[in-house]
């Protein structure tokens, strides 16, 4: 049995020059696309390790606020989500990290005795 790879072989293989030239067309769009998909999910990937730094860093001088992050930069905060929302989608922000500050209890470690 042939493996998917041999098979498109084959029948490339017997293809007229003129759809050959599409057909590497058509190869080299789906090349570019795939490309820039990864590129966009390793750009976001890295936009929200920056986010989760920044709120690190910085998230005490914004408690019980919304904050809007792009990667490490801060677009909007305030006390209303739908706000700082909106003020993400006026900015043109394609994947706003959108997070509400709040004091984080300690983890509790306990067992019985």
């Amino acid at each position: 049995m042939q493996s998917n790879i041999e098979q498109v072989t084959n029948i490339i293989r017997t293809l007229p020059f003129e759809d050959l030239e599409k057909l590497g067309k058509v190869i080299d769009e789906e090349k570019r696309a795939k490309q820039t998909k990864n590129t966009e999910v390793e750009k976001q990937l890295d936009d929200y390790a920056k986010a989760k730094k920044w709120i690190a860093e910085n998230g005490e001088n914004y408690m019980n606020q919304w904050v809007c992050l792009d990667g490490d930069k801060l677009i909007a905060h305030g006390e209303d989500g739908r706000e700082v929302y909106r003020k993400a989608k006026e900015a043109a922000i394609k994947a706003p990290f959108i997070k509400r500050i709040i004091e984080e209890p300690e983890a509790f470690v306990g067992g019985w005795s």
